[in-house]
């Protein structure tokens, strides 16, 4: 009896756990706008450079539901400091002109800081 009661205690604290820490995935996709155009849609994880035909602007890293940049050749780097974003999450590169927007589904109704 005993070993059934600690079966069904684990069962139940995995199931709890397998719920918790799942619920939260998000779907989307993200999209990347310089000079209010869209230049790139990104739906897979990776490292993705934005350049101009002179120049390196940044790198745009999209993995495990959350997109941020690194690399960016603008002055203070506030982009970079923005960290990383989750879906209907912006960052914005002023002098650049470059903004990177994720578009997606999340269960999270509101999200504060």
């Amino acid at each position: 009896m005993a070993d059934f009661v600690l079966l069904t205690v684990l069962l139940v604290g995995f199931l709890i756990f397998f719920f918790f820490t799942h619920q939260n995935k998000s779907e989307g996709y993200v999209e990347v706008f310089k000079d209010g155009k869209l230049v790139l849609t990104l739906v897979q994880d990776g490292r993705y450079e934005l350049k101009t035909e002179e120049k390196h602007v940044m790198d745009i890293v999209f993995e495990k539901g959350k997109v941020r940049v690194e690399d960016s050749d603008c002055p203070l780097k506030i982009c970079e400091k923005t960290g990383s974003i989750g879906p209907n999450g912006v960052i914005v590169c002023i002098p650049n002109k470059v903004v990177v927007r994720f578009v997606g589904k999340t269960k999270v109704d509101v999200m504060t800081w």
